[in-house]
């Protein structure tokens, strides 16, 4: 079943076409992973996927809903003055979703029960990372899209992620995962590896 589908999707930025006929659909049990160097219009497709940008030309179809993609950017889209759990809640309300009890579920899976007290701005970026994606799996997604997952994690969380990824899509969900070079703990999860070059996509 494809859950979210580009089509021919191009898109201009800054004057110049970052995108150049991009087609690419996720399907359930998906782990995809895109490769290629930065500034190579990688985070704009994934945006792009997420309905957070527009495409120039080209459609999108979300075929299970608008709301059943995350998307994890180089950037938390977490509140940096409010702990983590104060965070986590906040969202688990705005989504009307369950939150895990500490100790439990994400909080035990991605470590982040001693840091649940801890305000974001006093965090890494490792730990930053972990509580943005605890952040975008309260709401049970179909879809997740995660810019440069494995940038900043230690082997601890790093193997947590990975273990997440197959979870993920081995209950159905769907994962494109962006990388400057896909290492061994990309290609451990990948399912496809696809490259971007020149705006365009071609396999691995």
């Amino acid at each position: 079943m494809t859950l979210v589908e580009a089509v021919d999707v191009w898109k201009m930025l800054g004057g110049s076409w970052v995108l150049r006929g991009v087609s690419i659909a996720l399907e359930a049990g998906d782990v995809v992973v895109l490769e290629g160097p930065n500034g190579s219009g990688k985070t704009t497709l994934l945006k792009i996927l997420a309905g957070l940008l527009a495409p120039t030309r080209g459609r999108v179809v979300r075929r299970c809903g608008d709301t059943c993609i995350a998307y994890v950017g180089h950037s938390p889209l977490l509140y940096r003055d409010l702990t983590v759990e104060e965070n986590l809640r906040f969202y688990a309300g705005v989504l009307g979703a369950p939150l895990d009890p500490p100790g439990s579920g994400v909080w035990a899976r991605l470590g982040l029960e001693a840091y649940r007290s801890r305000r974001v701005e006093e965090l890494s970026y490792g730990w930053r990372k972990r509580a943005d994606l605890a952040r975008a799996l309260l709401a049970r997604p179909r879809v997740l899209l995660i810019d440069e997952p494995f940038t900043g994690l230690d082997g601890e969380a790093s193997e947590a992620l990975e273990s997440i990824i197959r979870e993920f899509s081995g209950s159905g969900g769907a994962v494109l995962a962006t990388t400057p070079r896909a290492d061994e703990r990309y290609l451990r999860v990948a399912g496809r590896r696809l490259v971007l070059r020149d705006g365009r996509l071609v396999e691995a």
